[in-house]
């Protein structure tokens, strides 16, 4: 199974998980290296903001597919499948 997680890296290359991680045993991985974002490690949390927001500014009524368009939906897009 493969997870991920958020990590800094110092400059001496030691590497800091920001989350947990569960392994049940011995694992390999492989590590990213990403540009610094203007936010940093201060930008932890961003799904709860990512969720308020969307319970906040839910979209009208009249923009929501009904269940039966999202059910054709779908099943247009898996017989389109090869």
């Amino acid at each position: 199974m493969l997870q991920t997680v958020e990590a800094e890296i110092d400059v001496s290359g030691q590497i800091r998980l920001l989350e947990p991680l569960r392994v049940s045993k011995k694992s390999r991985a492989i590590v990213t290296v990403l540009e610094e974002t203007n936010g940093g490690a201060e930008e932890k949390g961003n799904s709860k903001r990512i969720l308020e927001f969307l319970q906040n500014n839910r979209l009208p009524e009249s923009s929501r597919p009904s269940t039966e368009e999202i059910e054709a939906q779908i099943t247009e897009a898996r017989e389109s499948w090869d």
